[in-house]
């Protein structure tokens, strides 16, 4: 396999998604629509289907959602009545991610635990001589 093979492949294939649902729409099959504009998601952002509702919180791509999934987390349900705890411990997934999720799909956290995740200090660089 050549490089660019695969980007030329996945290009292709978003055009005759898009052409298909360009069809689909012109000659009245409303039926397909549905399925063409998540299979132009799927392939945009070379997800599984099940990540589908994951993938659409701002910050959440298809490794984090990935993860997110594997930890139990299987919609957007689950992700909302999850402690923010173990959503800050789960590998990629930091305070600031965790809080931005929560703020999405609302559920409760408590106060204090809230803020919290605002004090948490940023991580910066340091040189070999700090160590």
């Amino acid at each position: 396999m050549q490089p660019g093979d695969l980007y030329k492949t996945i290009e292709n294939a978003k055009w005759l998604l898009h052409a298909t649902d360009e069809l689909a729409t012109l000659f009245g099959c409303k039926e397909i629509l549905p399925l063409t504009s998540e299979l132009i998601e799927r392939v945009s952002k070379g997800i599984k289907k099940e990540l589908l509702p994951i993938v659409k919180l701002e910050g959440i791509g298809r490794v984090r959602g990935r993860i997110i999934y594997n930890a139990g987390y299987k919609s957007i349900d689950d992700i909302k009545h999850a402690p923010l705890e173990e959503l800050t411990h789960l590998p990629l997934i930091g305070p600031r991610v965790a809080k931005r999720i929560k703020g999405q799909v609302g559920g409760f956290v408590k106060k204090d635990e809230w803020d919290k995740l605002d004090k948490v200090d940023e991580w910066n660089q340091k040189a070999l001589s700090e160590f």
